[in-house]
């Protein structure tokens, strides 16, 4: 851990690969949050570079593997929509191709409307069954935590449906959106 008010030492290339070998160690890095991490210490900025290269020669620095991984956790232990995954994936600097495939391969087959009553049902603490949301302010807190957990307005329109005392209002909420 960095101790405040002291800046980070600069390493030499060797010293900057086992530094990079340590924070892989720790948890997988794409290629461009690997490279942020060196350039904070490296000596000279082509170092970074030499130490990127000999990482993916070896395998240790793959965004396809990074993306992959992280779609299909975030999908299976968070519950997570599709467009929240992707948008974590950009955000880490996978690129966008990469990152589209990588979340299409996880999504395939999965029934995303009932991704998105798991998510509901976690959120609200209890099954769906036994809840009623019949408040504008209600439906519309959760069809915005649906919408920022990566799901559109037709899969949380559809996973509200469950709980909402009134359709017209859930179908107000849908129409009001973007499309798909």
């Amino acid at each position: 851990m960095q101790r405040a008010g002291r800046p980070p030492s600069s390493l030499a290339v060797d010293k900057l690969y086992q530094y990079a070998l340590r924070a892989l160690g720790r948890r997988p890095h794409t290629a461009a949050e690997l490279r942020a991490k060196l350039q904070r210490r490296c000596v000279d900025g082509s170092d970074v570079e030499e130490v990127l290269d000999r990482l993916r020669a070896q395998s240790y620095v793959d965004d396809n593997q990074v993306a992959e991984a992280h779609s299909e956790y975030r999908r299976d232990q968070s519950g997570l929509g599709r467009r929240r995954v992707l948008s974590e994936l950009l955000r880490r600097g996978v690129d966008e191709g990469t990152a589209q495939r990588a979340v299409a391969e996880a999504y395939r087959g999965t029934d995303e409307v009932q991704l998105a009553r798991r998510f509901l049902r976690r959120k609200l603490g209890k099954p769906l069954g036994h809840v009623t949301v019949d408040g504008r302010r209600e439906l519309g807190r959760l069809f915005r935590a649906l919408a920022r957990a990566g799901f559109g307005p037709t899969v949380s329109s559809q996973a509200l449906a469950g709980v909402s005392a009134d359709p017209e209002l859930l179908e107000a909420f849908s129409d009001a959106c973007v499309p798909e």
